[in-house]
Parts: structure tokens; sequence; C-alpha cells
């Protein structure tokens, strides 16, 4: 294990492309995770970046990324979103009223949107998606690819929850060749299973999400915010994974936050001992 210079009260665990970051509080584990990002948007300076951002607690560290680092060589949208045009629940347009997207306005960088077109179903919006992030990287085949995720006390990360699917309906959905965008529809559900005790309770019951091929070959560079003892449960699955383990023997059903373990370079920054 090495020493994180940065750390106040742990050390760095290096799992193969995998590490963690361990802080005293949310609010510095914001600012380790802002200057991560200073770094990387640094290191790309003049390359096309595609910057994917969550939405929840983990915006908390867009307020620490210097405006400098700004361009128009850079994309942003979402990793996820809500199927709403409610203000505050979908998550771009959560986006637009932070400073962050000022300063990117301010930029000339270009963004994505993810907010819902009016008469659009939820599978019309998902294509749109995809399509969206296709185009990106046939505009820009070496551009780099960042995102910032968060984690859930369920172990969900962007718009996959579990607890609805199957296994074997939820790699349909978020675990099938190529797919980079899912959906996550606990109303289509409820209607299919006539009832199903399963599709109740979600708060946002209608998703898109960005899929877990998407985030193993897509991404090079991720982070992930993960603060909250509650979340403790939902981390160790994760870190409690062997090296010899390989992603095909992994239930994401169950875990979806376990994709971490198999990126080409995840950091997770959090505040759980």
């Amino acid at each position: 294990m090495t020493q994180n210079p940065h750390s106040h009260t742990d050390v760095s665990l290096n799992r193969k492309s995998l590490k963690v970051e361990r802080f005293a509080d949310s609010a510095t584990v914001a600012k380790e995770v802002g200057k991560y990002l200073n770094d990387l948007l640094t290191q790309y300076v003049e390359q096309p970046v595609l910057f994917l951002v969550a939405g929840g607690s983990a915006v908390a560290a867009l307020e620490h990324i210097n405006p400098e680092y700004l361009s128009p060589d850079l994309t942003v949208t979402t990793t996820d979103d809500r199927f709403s045009t409610e203000l505050d629940i979908n998550n771009f347009s959560i986006l637009q009223s932070l400073s962050f997207y000022n300063h990117l306005v301010e930029a000339d960088a270009f963004c994505i949107s993810t907010e819902p077109f009016e008469d659009e179903t939820i599978e019309m919006y998902r294509a749109r998606f995809e399509k969206n992030l296709r185009e990106w990287k046939q505009d820009f085949p070496k551009g780099i690819i960042i995102a910032l995720y968060g984690m859930g006390a369920d172990g969900h990360t962007g718009g996959m929850i579990p607890g609805l699917y199957s296994q074997a309906e939820f790699d349909a959905e978020f675990n099938d060749g190529d797919r980079l965008v899912g959906a996550f529809d606990a109303v289509a559900y409820d209607v299919a299973h006539e009832g199903s005790a399963r599709a109740k309770g979600y708060e946002f019951p209608q998703r898109i999400s960005t899929t877990i091929p998407f985030m193993r070959d897509w991404v090079d560079h991720a982070a992930f915010y993960i603060v909250g003892e509650n979340k403790k449960p939902a981390l160790d699955m994760v870190l409690q994974i062997s090296d010899d383990t390989i992603s095909t023997d992994v239930d994401f059903s169950t875990s979806p936050i376990s994709i971490a373990r198999f990126m080409k370079d995840a950091t997770i920054f959090t505040d759980i001992k």
C-alpha cells in the first residue's frame, strides 16, 4: 500500500485499476474529487474530452473544478438521468442551475442535453442518448472520456438500480454487448407484471443510464464520490472482489457498483472508514 499524501486518515488501496482514497469528511471528499478532475482536465488540455457527471450528492465535487480548465474542447453530459421534465428532478436541469454550468457556457464548452423531449417515450429517450454518445466517439475517436459517478446505499450507480430486475433482465438492459445506455423502467415492469410489489417504492421509477459495457470499455478515467457510513456494506462488496475475478463472474443486478472493480482506471473517494 502506498501513502496517500492528501488523505487525513488513511491510505490508498491499489487493486488492479481500482484505487480507494479515504478522507475525514464529505466536504474534504468533494474537494479531493475536484482536485482529481482538475488534474485530468489539465492532463488532456487541447484534446477532445467527454465529461459525464452524476446527479445527487456527487455534484458537490463540481464546485471545486477550476473554470480555467474548461474549454471548447470539452463536452459535458450526465452519467444517467431521470425521465422527467421537472426542473428539480431531471439531472441535466439541475446541472444547469449550478455555477459549474455557467462556467461551461463562459468557456464555450458543449453540452449534450439529457432533458426529455415532448412526447418522447423512455425508449426514444434512451436511444437518443446512446446515439449522441456514439456520435461523439465517431467525431473524436481518440477523445478521452472522464466520468464522475456516485453510489447509493443499495449499491446502485448511475441509473442502474438493484432489486427490480432478475439477473437475466438486468443483463439484457444494462450488460448486453456494446449497449451504451439502458432504461430502468419500474412503471413498465409494474404493468407487465400486474402490479408486482417489486416495482413499488422507487422515488424515480423511470431512468436512463450508461451501462456496464460503457463504464468498462469506454470510460478512460472514473471518479466515484461515495460518502456516508450507510454505504459501507455496498462499498465492501466491491473491495472484497478477488483479483482473480472476471467481470462475467459478477452479478451486477445485485451490485451495479461492482463494475468499478473492472474499469480501466477508477478511483473511489470516500469518507467511509
